[in-house]
């Protein structure tokens, strides 16, 4: 060989080492090369080949992923299945596909709790914000370390790429040490928000105009129900709108994916959103946003295709709240129930049908005073007229920044105006007869357009509280201010979308006694049914958030964080929980203890038993609220209505 021959050799050599190492974590073969989806793959040769069989995670558990569901055969020589995901789920496709697994009860507690199961099931999970493709199983799963083992080094074989393939124990009992495979790495559900950048919420797709607003300036901006709103932070409330963008994590609890559901409109938070090329290039103009469980899409649209959009979307009728003005006096919740609405409001009336469970309940006394309170008010004042006319007015109806300052007035008349001495002596008699000289009463909106199966209303109006004393906070300012929350910007807006006939509407006051900040231990949010999940069907789980004190769960100040679970149902769960964040407030330490949660568990199962008889609807659950009040931290509940499932 010439010495240039051997020159060409050695780089011809290193040229091929070199490519050989640059293309070491990329040399792979896809196996599926069609456009349409596969059923099944026996191995995952590249990325595309798990993007090809993913489903879609069903909400916000977890940052933004894709997950591929797969089986095991053990009799079969460990024979593989990944499966199109969108399609089946275990069950499903095992009695599609596979001999001899008929029955779901069976399966489930042979393929979970049996050490001599015939198959092992899982999900490998790609996160994208890490590119951690996660190994998991059901929470619920009693396989043994070695069984966890021999599963991850038979899916770690069937992938044909580097994949970075963690095992990620998916609740508490599977984290414990005893449940670990010793050799094989393992990421935690903490590790998994690290870096992450987008939440997907509320999902779907929406037309609007772009407008960006700092939380502070939101009170003083007029927010037309066409706008997509983009948010540094997470706003307690806001009006009717086509969509939201927030710039920092929601809880899945907050008031504003509440709402976000109950309208239909997507919600995701996303960190980079304000400095996003693709959203601030539509600021102030008109675009198409679809929010994704793994991501979001943006592009530009127009005004015509906007309203178009949107008004296919309303309800086709004027929707008109029953009222009953006959009910005169105050009430005591024991004797109503949930046909009280329309003279005691959605609140008080789910909350009646909670002090019929007080044996098995923890649920305090409570008063109600019935609408035609607020009606008896209103026309005594002349306010009535001036609602009528503001309604009917031209301008308050096209001008979004008119219909702010005119809303704004008439919430302050209610305040100022006089309120009857004879109703007030009414409710002050109860008082003094029910509660000690000294104790402060909590008066709670009570809407016959709020807490309703269609139309839930979640934080749409306010609660005060009246303290002896307080030259302020007397009965009189206290139950006015409450009244005057009916006519919110953001009320009034939610339900001109709805298509609600506001003269129909009224508010009923629910009291009780007030839980000062320092009595109050934990306080919390609980689903009855998993929202991430959701029934029929779904893993079957109760969903808590939860935190020390009296600091909100809702809508907590940045930076703060909840203790949030799952806790899974018997028979497929038996004390089986995810965390899936853990409270920034508690150094550490869970803020309920594990008999706390049993306790409120039992208490759950039982409320939600008793409003699924008078529901009788799928998907159901209730939006549950909870404290842990004194040193005894005895477990209180506040109320309780529907969770606004997505049809």
């Amino acid at each position: 060989m010439s010495d240039m021959n051997k020159i060409y050799f050695f780089i011809l050599v290193i040229v091929v080492l070199s490519c050989s190492n640059d293309r070491k974590d990329a040399d792979f073969t896809c196996l599926w090369l069609e456009d349409s989806r596969p059923e099944e793959l026996a191995q995952l040769g590249c990325p595309d080949d798990h993007a090809a069989l993913a489903g879609d995670p069903p909400s916000s558990a977890l940052p933004a992923n894709k997950s591929t569901l797969f089986l095991i055969e053990r009799n079969k020589e460990n024979k593989i299945h990944f499966f199109d995901s969108q399609k089946w789920r275990h069950f499903s496709f095992a009695t599609e596909k596979l001999e001899g697994y008929p029955d779901l009860s069976a399966f489930n507690s042979e393929m979970y709790y049996s050490q001599k199961r015939r198959l092992y099931l899982g999900t490998v999970t790609r996160f994208l914000s890490s590119e951690i493709y996660a190994l998991e199983i059901a929470p619920i799963d009693k396989a043994s370390p070695e069984m966890i083992e021999e599963t991850y080094n038979l899916v770690k074989k069937a992938i044909k790429w580097n994949a970075d393939l963690r095992y990620h124990p998916t609740s508490n009992a599977l984290e414990m040490e005893s449940r670990l495979p010793k050799n094989v790495p393992i990421v935690y559900t903490k590790e998994l928000y690290d870096g992450a950048e987008f939440q997907g919420l509320n999902l779907g797709r929406t037309i609007g105009k772009i407008v960006f607003i700092d939380l502070e300036n939101l009170d003083s901006t007029y927010i037309s129900r066409t706008d997509i709103v983009v948010l540094d932070r997470v706003p307690n409330d806001i009006s009717a709108c086509a969509g939201i963008i927030t710039a920092e994590f929601q809880t899945p609890l907050s008031h504003v994916n509440l709402l976000s559901i109950n309208r239909g409109t997507p919600n995701m938070a996303y960190t980079k959103a304000l400095e996003d090329e693709s959203i601030k290039t539509l600021e102030g103009k008109w675009a198409e946003l679809t929010v994704n469980a793994d991501g979001f899409t943006i592009k530009a649209s127009t005004k015509e295709e906007g309203e178009t959009f949107w008004e296919s979307l309303r309800p086709p009728e004027v929707q008109r709240p029953e009222i009953d003005l006959t009910v005169k006096e105050i009430i005591n919740v024991d004797d109503i129930g949930i046909d009280s609405i329309p003279y005691a409001g959605g609140k008080a009336a789910h909350y009646a049908e909670l002090r019929k469970l007080k044996d098995t309940i923890p649920v305090e006394k409570a008063f109600v005073v019935p609408i035609s309170f607020y009606d008896d008010f209103i026309r005594s004042n002349g306010i009535d007229a001036k609602i009528s006319a503001m309604l009917k007015d031209e301008k308050f109806q096209n001008d979004g920044l008119y219909r702010k300052a005119a809303l704004a007035e008439l919430r302050d008349l209610i305040k100022n105006s006089a309120l009857d001495a004879a109703a007030e002596k009414k409710i002050a008699d109860v008082i003094a007869a029910e509660y000690a000289a000294d104790q402060p009463v909590r008066f709670r909106s009570s809407s016959n357009a709020e807490d309703l199966e269609s139309f839930n209303g979640a934080g749409l109006y306010e609660s005060k509280s009246y303290k002896p004393g307080d030259p302020q906070k007397t009965i009189a300012n206290t139950v006015k201010e409450v009244w005057a929350s009916l006519w919110s910007q953001a009320a009034f807006e939610e339900r001109e979308w709805a298509k609600v006939d506001h003269s129909y509407c009224g508010m009923a006051l629910l009291f009780h006694r007030s839980y000062p900040d320092e009595v109050e231990k934990a306080n919390g949010v609980a689903i009855t049914a998993n929202p991430f999940d959701p029934p029929p069907g779904g893993q079957a789980a109760y969903y808590v958030n939860v935190q020390k004190g009296a600091i909100s769960v809702a809508n907590p100040e940045p930076g703060i964080t909840p203790d949030s679970f799952l806790y899974y149902k018997p028979p497929a769960g038996q004390g089986e929980m995810t965390y899936l964040s853990f409270s920034s407030e508690t150094g550490g330490a869970t803020v309920m203890e594990f008999d706390e949660i049993v306790t409120l568990v039992k208490a759950l199962y039982t409320l939600h038993n008793h409003f699924h008889k008078i529901y009788r609807s799928e998907p159901f659950g209730m939006d549950v609220e909870f404290k842990l009040i004194d040193d005894d931290r005895k477990l209180v509940i506040k109320q309780a209505r529907p969770y606004p499932f997505k049809n």
